[in-house]
């Protein structure tokens, strides 16, 4: 079978994946840098302003914290969600997205003068510069959000024009050389903004794995839009592993592994990486998220000794540059190595955990059930006891881990999000309620759906439940995803 991807962006070179066995492991980073100056933003670090058109910032709805609302962007925190979808969210009306703006399901950015059009203010302009009344470009080598763009050419920073003829976001987070108020709305949690601009550029994040080069957001496998077929089996460049369409684009970019975060891949803090203290079927040594001087994201090094519970592993059929030897036992002699819930493969015990108990990522977890993290805070994370989804407003680590439509709105970096946009208050036609429990307390909730179909990893009855043409596969969970994703790797005993 050969995999139909749709190039979207120049650099892009025709990719064939034959069979479901085969590799695209060679991705190099896309996007172009951008070439404002100035000092960026930290990723993830809450402004206690917003410049551009929202330029106080709004925050959430009541009990809700860590939003920040600017130019149709939410910055999420790890406390809480906006009210309002961010711009790359799923949608089913403009009401719904803080840009006031959905187009073919996607929160895009406000509505805006192109480069080269007429303008009167900054405001009015994409790149937030009117020189001379006309509109300059923030990024020279790319056309950034909200510019004209020609249908299936090239030329967007995003990598996506669509259908309406302008820029559009790719993914949950802001390419590399696209606009962006601060570093936490960038894939690569910074932002370069030049002194008094309106807007600036996002810059990469930052690397440490000779493995991996891609983070969580960033397009791979070319930034194709996935059109039915098998995908990247190792996840071409993405640190995770796990190259996938995201759900409200159709765009392959690296989706983030449920639970701890693997090797290569941005943290904020020791406790994000898989090993940490705390974390079952750790090696006993200290893992650490590398933080440079000055930033506020870093990345997970290489656990010392053994692979702990939540790392990258090798499975029978595929390698992946990853080894078996899991400190819960070598994968080459015991059922050391399991799928977690967007099919990575993840370092987990031979004996699954049950509800309530402590985990590293869902390949832990007894029948599929999510991995959360625990409010308590002691394990850090536990197997989801409230079913096999967590409803709206409900923490998650992954949009696998949310019931079919709701997204895990999570702070780049973070371990902690919550399935949303979090409006209680709200229901919906299709919404369903049911009781959620995490760590000792347990509360029910709405589920309202933020999309009209389930993402990738997400339960699902039949393929035209799921996104982006996405087979509903026939497994114990039933789940969105070719390669059994969400598939019931061990069960419960008895």
């Amino acid at each position: 079978m050969t995999a139909r991807w749709m190039p979207q962006v120049a650099t892009v070179a025709a990719l064939v994946v034959v069979g479901l066995g085969a590799y695209a492991c060679s991705d190099s980073k896309n996007g172009t840098s951008g070439t404002t100056t100035g000092a960026g933003a930290a990723g993830g670090a809450m402004p206690t302003s917003a410049t551009g058109t929202g330029s106080t910032g709004t925050m959430g709805g009541a009990g809700q914290t860590g939003a920040s609302v600017g130019a149709g962007f939410t910055t999420v925190g790890s406390t809480g969600s906006a009210s309002c979808n961010m711009v790359g969210a799923a949608c089913l009306s403009s009401m719904e997205c803080c840009s006031g703006s959905c187009l073919g399901g996607v929160c895009e950015f406000q509505a805006c003068t192109s480069d080269g059009g007429t303008c009167a203010s900054n405001a009015e302009c994409c790149g937030g510069n009117c020189n001379g009344g006309t509109c300059s470009p923030l990024n020279g080598q790319c056309k950034t959000l909200g510019n004209a763009c020609t249908p299936g050419a090239p030329g967007c920073c995003s990598g996506l024009c669509s259908a309406n003829g302008v820029c559009a976001a790719s993914s949950f987070c802001v390419q590399d050389g696209d606009v962006c108020i601060t570093g936490a709305q960038c894939c690569g949690g910074t932002c370069n903004v030049a002194q008094g601009a309106l807007y600036g550029t996002c810059a990469p994040g930052p690397t440490g794995s000779a493995n991996c080069s891609l983070t969580d957001g960033e397009l791979c496998a070319g930034g194709a839009i996935y059109m039915g077929g098998p995908l990247p089996v190792c996840g071409g460049a993405c640190c995770s592993r796990a190259c996938l369409p995201y759900g409200p684009t159709g765009v392959l970019i690296c989706q983030p592994a449920s639970g701890c975060h693997v090797v290569g891949d941005l943290c904020t803090k020791d406790g994000d990486c898989c090993g940490s203290a705390g974390l079952p079927g750790g090696s006993g040594q200290p893992v650490t998220c590398d933080i440079q001087p000055g930033a506020t994201l870093g990345v997970c090094r290489n656990p010392m000794g053994c692979k702990p519970d939540g790392d990258v592993c090798k499975l029978a059929t595929t390698s992946c540059n990853a080894s078996c030897d899991c400190c819960s036992g070598n994968c080459q002699n015991k059922d050391t190595c399991h799928l977690d819930n967007v099919g990575v493969p993840r370092c987990a015990a031979a004996q699954c955990v049950d509800p309530g108990g402590a985990c590293a990522s869902s390949a832990n977890c007894c029948n599929g059930n999510p991995c959360v993290p625990n409010p308590n805070g002691t394990p850090p994370f536990v197997c989801y006891n409230g079913g096999s989804c967590v409803p709206n407003c409900g923490t998650c680590t992954v949009n696998a881990d949310c019931c079919p439509g709701e997204t895990c709105e999570i702070a780049q970096g973070a371990t902690s999000g919550i399935c949303g946009p979090c409006n209680p208050t709200t229901t919906s036609s299709s919404s369903t309620t049911s009781s959620t429990s995490t760590g000792s307390s347990t509360t029910s909730s709405s589920s309202t759906g933020g999309g009209t179909c389930a993402l990738y990893g997400q339960q699902c009855k039949q393929t035209s439940d799921c996104c982006d043409m996405v087979p509903c596969e026939n497994t114990a969970n039933n789940a969105c995803g070719p390669n059994d994703v969400g598939c019931t790797c061990h069960a419960s005993p008895g």
